[in-house]
């Protein structure tokens, strides 16, 4: 569920990176040629612009350097109906903040 609940652990503990996976999930589809393939990255493009949000918030918060290539290297091993928790949670230890321990399970 994009922007509620994932495993009964709010994304919104998760921030700004929660935000902004759910704004690229909701927004996916809306802007022409967003779900073509990036030339380089061989993701669709809004996934590309997703992580550049990502790897920059990384990288903001003393977590980095977070190079675009990682962040899409790290959203390709998010996968299921858990997936913006997973990726938001993996960011979010890329910046260095704590998670409870019954959050990682």
């Amino acid at each position: 569920m994009v922007g509620g609940l994932e495993r009964g652990y709010p994304l919104r503990d998760f921030e700004p990176y929660a935000s902004i996976i759910d704004c690229a999930l909701a927004n996916r589809g809306t802007a022409i040629g967003d779900r073509r393939p990036h030339p380089r990255y061989e993701v669709p493009i809004y996934v590309v612009d997703m992580c550049q949000a990502l790897a920059h918030a990384v990288n903001a918060a003393g977590g980095g350097p977070m190079t675009l290539a990682e962040m899409i290297r790290l959203e390709r091993t998010c996968t299921g109906a858990d997936y913006p928790h997973k990726l938001a949670m993996r960011c979010h230890r890329l910046a260095g903040r704590s998670i409870p321990e019954e959050q990682t399970k």
